[in-house]
């Protein structure tokens, strides 16, 4: 399990295949991730994670909203399942704050607040340059 340097990895184009929710944690399920060779736990390389598990720790709240305009979020028709593809994921050491599509619909936000992480690598490639 990894569970420092967040920013050294990057979302972008991740699938989320499942969230699940259970005791103060929330575990989303996720295809085609990227861990940078500058990761202490990389090995040098850069890698494409194939498959993968991000857990968030100490849940406290989340929030899911749907913005169907660049005004104001609302709430999300399905915040069991915010989004099923992840654009952006950045974590500022309280808030994991999600951005992305749900069913090729943009624009789907999820906030997290936790305060800790682990990322479990199921499968991984180096990336090829």
């Amino acid at each position: 399990m990894i569970t420092s340097e967040f920013d050294k990895f990057c979302f972008h184009d991740a699938r989320v295949i499942e969230i699940t929710r259970d005791n103060g944690s929330i575990s989303c399920e996720f295809e085609s991730a990227f861990m940078s060779k500058d990761h202490p736990e990389s090995g040098g390389n850069d890698w494409v994670i194939d498959q993968g598990v991000l857990q968030l720790c100490n849940v406290s709240k989340e929030v899911a909203l749907f913005w169907y305009d660049s005004i104001e979020g609302k709430s999300h028709p399905r915040p069991e399942l915010p989004l099923d593809e992840i654009s952006s994921l950045e974590f500022n050491g309280a808030v994991f704050d999600f951005g992305g599509f749900l069913n090729r619909e943009p624009w789907a936000q999820w906030l997290v607040y936790a305060s800790e992480f682990k990322i479990e690598i199921k499968s991984k490639h180096i990336e090829s340059s």
